[in-house]
């Protein structure tokens, strides 16, 4: 599958990838494959599954944490890549965001209306000791 990295200001006002990838600062590709945050396809997905724009944006800042979230600083000869900054920025985008954007996650309700019944501990064996 080939993946696609574009970005056209001109279309940053409409609900859609570019609009995302302004917001989010993913609009620079040189390498796409080793600088784009997420290709084209993954931020369509990600927006068409999420219709509300501040919920599809947090998903979008998730799927890059996990993205960049196993790479490691390394150095050699002289070289230095320090690849943890780009999840320390992307990560303060993404608390910032959740914190400001008054999602809340939706109670889980029985079948008779009510939330279920759940305590701390039921789990547990008392004559397990």
């Amino acid at each position: 599958m080939n993946k696609s990295y574009t970005y056209n200001p001109t279309k940053a006002a409409e609900n859609g990838v570019d609009r995302m990838r302004l917001e989010l600062g993913d609009t620079t590709f040189a390498p796409p494959e080793l600088t784009a945050a997420l290709c084209d396809e993954e931020y369509k997905v990600i927006i068409s599954q999420n219709p509300n724009w501040r919920k599809a944006k947090l998903r979008c800042l998730e799927a890059i944490l996990m993205r960049y979230s196993h790479q490691v600083d390394t150095s050699h000869d002289g070289i230095s890549y320090a690849l943890s900054d780009r999840v320390d920025f992307w990560k303060k985008l993404y608390d910032e965001l959740k914190r400001n954007a008054g999602i809340s996650v939706s109670s889980v309700k029985g079948s008779s209306g009510k939330p279920p019944y759940f305590k701390l501990g039921m789990q547990s064996n008392p004559r397990k000791g």
